[in-house]
């Protein structure tokens, strides 16, 4: 082993102080100056019994470690650059020393350092150990002969780090090992390698934890994704009404499954926009087909649904035409007004949705389909099906789930929120400032009948507001033609309403104000005092009831 004297010592680069019993014995190297060893002395005096320090010497900054023993203390100093990681880390912790001792005796890392060569340096307590060498026993060795299967030399040859490689050590041990090339002025000067000493099961089991908490925030960004897409594709049905929460709910639990939906409702409660939100949650990046089979005539209904092929009658397209089926490939199919389709028509439409296979009017060829059904109508099916103009085993397949919308007067609450969003989607329409709300509209809208619902509100609202002022809707503007009106008394009950609405609600109807705070003090009555039952059973918010129990 090559024996290094004290003459081989760069004296700008280190130095040595000796001192026996606090006084000085010998200094060397650039501690040699008496300034020096005086600027070191006390830094000694004052450092507190710390093993690492900085210290400022006349030549400039320098790292000094303590090594004393039986009053004898010798201090190693070396020239350091201010900017140095290890300068500044061991100027800021007291205990910097402590710290590598710690890293160099973990007794779940080894370290291991080779020279430029390949030959080792140093090899922590742990390793030495484990791979049966005493204390010092592989420094001098090639770093094959001292770690089976050792890697070292390569990364100095390539002067590329292996970070996380699995290695087989004796009797069979697999570890995981990290090693990096160490560079100085643009050459490798040596390499570092870092020993893990959990076995590859160990490090296998961390990884199925990491991989099983990634997937679990990848399912809760999923949730949270579905929660906004959600929110977004209910966005047009308006209202917080007790009857409205159902209906979101219902269509937030339908939405993601594969399954007919028929939505019954009268006409204008918003059927299309519950079969467009149903579609954005289901498949929102696929066409949805709508096709009103009650607005054209009953000849036109086949070809328009199931599309035709080249000249297959006079006066179609030369090339033919795909129908409204075919069109929603991979998307949803959306049948308003399903009740009012032809009957020689259902038997057709009965084997598309049956055998997922459609022909072209004039064609032989069958094409493949797949989508999602959505229909409507507003017709009673029960009468449709007991007069057999609708055929039962259609009805089955078209009615996986049914929804069932409530009309407005069920849902007298929402006027304000709708009458609101009416307002500001006809004013962004034609560039005009949104005026505000007479008080007195909403109790005024809110005794209407409103057979039309939506559609006959939004109507309405429209009208008023091009006949009102640009800064107040009034009431004037939507009494103008109240004495030409005939919608105001409710003749009958005319949509499915609720058990307790069945028995008390009076065959003919003034007006609604008149009656509804007698219907809510009868509802309370009939479910026995139970306000909550009795505005579920109306369809109404409990809040909304105490106001017509006043």
């Amino acid at each position: 082993m090559h024996k290094i004297h004290m003459d081989e010592i760069p004296n700008d680069v280190f130095g040595l102080l000796i001192r026996s019993e606090g006084k000085t014995v010998s200094a060397l190297g650039i501690v040699a100056d008496l300034s020096a060893q005086e600027a070191l002395v006390s830094a000694l005096e004052g450092s507190q019994s710390r093993t690492m320090f900085p210290i400022t010497l006349p030549s400039g900054p320098s790292l000094c470690l303590v090594l004393s023993m039986e009053g004898l203390q010798v201090a190693l100093v070396r020239a350091a650059s201010l900017d140095a990681t290890l300068f500044d880390f061991v100027a800021a912790v007291p205990f910097a020393f402590d710290i590598l001792e710690q890293i160099l005796n973990d007794p779940y890392r080894g370290l291991t350092v080779a020279d430029h060569t390949g030959s080792m340096l140093y090899v922590s307590p742990v390793h030495e150990k484990f791979l049966g060498f005493p204390h010092g026993g592989t420094r001098g060795l090639p770093a094959e002969e001292a770690i089976p299967n050792s890697r070292l030399r390569s990364v100095i040859e390539s002067g590329k780090a292996e970070i996380g490689k699995t290695q087989e050590l004796s009797n069979g041990v697999t570890r995981v090992v990290t090693r990096r090339p160490i560079w100085k002025n643009n050459k490798v000067i040596g390499a570092v390698g870092s020993v893990m000493f959990r076995d590859a099961n160990a490090v296998s089991e961390m990884a199925q934890e990491i991989n099983q908490l990634r997937t679990q925030l990848e399912f809760y960004r999923r949730e949270l994704s579905d929660l906004r897409e959600s929110q977004q594709a209910m966005d047009e049905l308006i209202g917080d009404s007790q009857a409205m929460a159902r209906v979101r709910n219902e269509i937030a639990r339908v939405a993601k499954l594969d399954v007919p939906v028929l939505i019954i409702g009268e006409s204008g409660t918003g059927k299309e926009l519950v079969a467009r939100a149903i579609h954005r949650l289901s498949r929102p990046n696929q066409a949805l087909i709508s096709i009103n089979l009650a607005a054209m005539p009953s000849s036109l209904v086949e070809s328009e649904l199931f599309g035709y092929a080249a000249g297959a009658f006079t006066g179609g397209a030369r090339q033919g035409r795909p129908g409204k089926v075919e069109m929603a490939n991979d998307g949803t199919l959306f049948l308003d007004e399903v009740g009012d389709i032809p009957a020689d028509i259902q038997i057709k439409l009965l084997r598309v949705l049956e055998n997922h296979v459609v022909e072209r009017l004039g064609s032989h060829k069958s094409q493949q389909c797949t989508f999602r059904l959505v229909a409507a109508t507003h017709r009673d099916m029960d009468d449709l099906i007991r007069n057999k103009t609708f055929r039962h085993d259609l009805f089955y397949r078209i009615s996986g789930v049914t929804l069932r919308l409530p009309p407005l007067r069920q849902r007298l609450e929402d006027i304000p929120a709708l009458v609101t969003h009416f307002i500001e989607a006809f004013c962004q329409r034609n560039s005009l400032p949104v005026p505000d709300v007479d008080p007195s509209v909403s109790r005024y809208l809110a005794e209407q009948s409103w057979p039309g619902n939506l559609r006959q509100l939004k109507h309405r609202v429209e009208e008023a507001l091009v006949f009102s002022g640009p800064s107040l809707l009034t009431l004037d503007a939507f009494q103008r033609n109240e004495a030409f009106r005939d919608d105001s008394p409710l003749d009958t009950a005319q949509s499915e309403t609720s058990t307790v609405q069945d028995s008390y609600v009076p065959v003919k109807l003034q007006r609604l104000k008149a009656v509804e705070r007698t219907v809510a003090m009868r509802a309370v009555e009939l479910c026995g005092g139970n306000k909550l039952r009795a505005a579920q059973q109306l369809g109404i918010s409990r809040s909304y009831l105490y106001k017509l129990l006043r």
